[in-house]
């Protein structure tokens, strides 16, 4: 019987989607089992303790802002202080009644706690928020280009290709980081892979050693409870991403101008000064959340998404359809499941300016009344929920220990 259920990310609070994920659900498993929270950086979101979530925050920096940049490189492939306060926590702990979650591990802890849960054989558990388990880089993608990877992983063409978004001797440290990760993984005999999307499971599956099982569980979704949009007031289109050139910010800044549309960017990096300054015609609002958030939802006319790579997901896409707010979204990436072309919303070719506008194009000639009540009629709001994630997560914990 499951009692226990131990989630490791990176922080303790939320600074992103894995975190946010990770955090509310461990909020939502403490009702019915005992939950840890092992994770490395501050602050501590104030509802884990409310919730009875036992929460182990090491309290160190993140790999990028530990002004120590040896220690940074060292501590970021293997870290003995982290993998002993890991190995204190799981032996308290019986094997046979618990279940080691994996979000986050790459940004400040390390797979030096892979060596923990092979050791100990405890069952664990990865959900892919990204590619950090096949690919050096995380993103199956060309920073240097801007374009998606399709090298194997780790293969010659991949070790000698300068893809990092920073520098080819960061790709190197990645690499090394990746050959360590996958000696400990290749230990563990008790890991399952969980999946957000379809594209992202098609993906690893032929990386996966065919003895682990990959399960499916969509991410709980901020839904929107009040009436649908009303579209034909509206004149926004949105967009809401973090302000990185993976993101696509650039490619939907510049169709908006392209054909005088009225553009809201929700989002903040450090490309929005650049963006700013050139398309002075779009308003940069920053990060906005909760009322804020919806205000700007209730006025978009549709929901841009411009990602140049794969995704694992599209939670900004399922949040806007929650509004009933046709997508305008790239075909080769995750969120494309989500929308059925001409109905609920268009595809265009990934990073193809053309393309996008084509599609903007053939929205604002479309009958968006009858897109959104597509929309409504497809959407059921409690698949998206807290709840249905718990639920899901819940059944394919105790499918693995039933299996074990």
């Amino acid at each position: 019987m499951l009692r226990n259920v131990v989630i490791v990310n990176d922080w303790a609070s939320i600074e992103g989607g894995a975190a946010n994920v990770a955090i509310n659900s461990a909020i939502g498993l403490a009702e019915m089992y005992s939950v840890y929270l092992f994770s490395a950086v501050r602050p501590i979101d104030s509802r884990l303790k409310k919730a009875g979530v036992n929460v182990i925050c090491i309290g160190k920096k993140d790999i990028l802002h530990d002004d120590n940049r040896l220690r940074a490189i060292c501590k970021g492939l293997w870290d003995n202080e982290t993998k002993r306060e890991f190995e204190r926590l799981l032996t308290t702990l019986d094997p046979a009644e618990s279940i080691v979650h994996f979000h986050t591990w790459t940004k400040a802890l390390t797979a030096s706690l892979y060596a923990v849960t092979a050791k100990m054989d405890f069952k664990t558990v990865i959900t892919l928020h990204d590619f950090f388990c096949f690919c050096p880089n995380g993103g199956f993608y060309n920073y240097q280009r801007n374009e998606i990877c399709t090298k194997k992983p780790m293969g010659v063409t991949c070790l000698t290709c300068n893809c990092d978004v920073r520098s080819y001797p960061q790709k190197i440290w990645r690499s090394m980081r990746m050959m360590i990760q996958n000696r400990v993984l290749a230990k563990n005999r008790k890991i399952y892979f969980i999946s957000i999307s379809d594209l992202t499971r098609r993906i690893c599956t032929s990386l996966i050693n065919s003895s682990r099982k990959v399960y499916t569980v969509v991410d709980p979704v901020e839904i929107n409870e009040n009436q649908p949009n009303k579209l034909l007031d509206n004149n926004v289109y949105l967009f809401m991403a973090r302000l990185s050139p993976e993101k696509g910010g650039e490619l939907f800044c510049q169709a908006i101008t392209d054909l005088n549309l009225k553009g809201v960017v929700l989002g903040d990096g450090y490309l929005r000064n650049e963006l700013m300054e050139r398309y002075p015609n779009i308003e940069f609002v920053g990060w906005v959340t909760g009322k804020d958030k919806q205000v700007y939802f209730k006025q978009a006319k549709a929901f841009v998404f411009t990602s140049l790579w794969y995704e694992t997901f599209g939670l900004s896409v399922a949040e806007a359809r929650s509004y009933g707010i046709p997508c305008i979204v790239p075909d080769s990436c995750a969120a494309s499941e989500q929308v059925i072309d001409g109905e609920t919303g268009y595809l265009f070719k990934t990073g193809d300016l053309n393309s996008l506008k084509e599609a903007l194009i053939k929205y604002e000639n479309a009958d968006i009344q009858v897109m959104q009540n597509n929309i409504i009629n497809n959407f059921i709001a409690d698949n998206w929920s807290l709840t249905s994630h718990i639920k899901n997560l819940v059944q394919v914990y105790n499918e693995i220990i039933i299996e074990s």
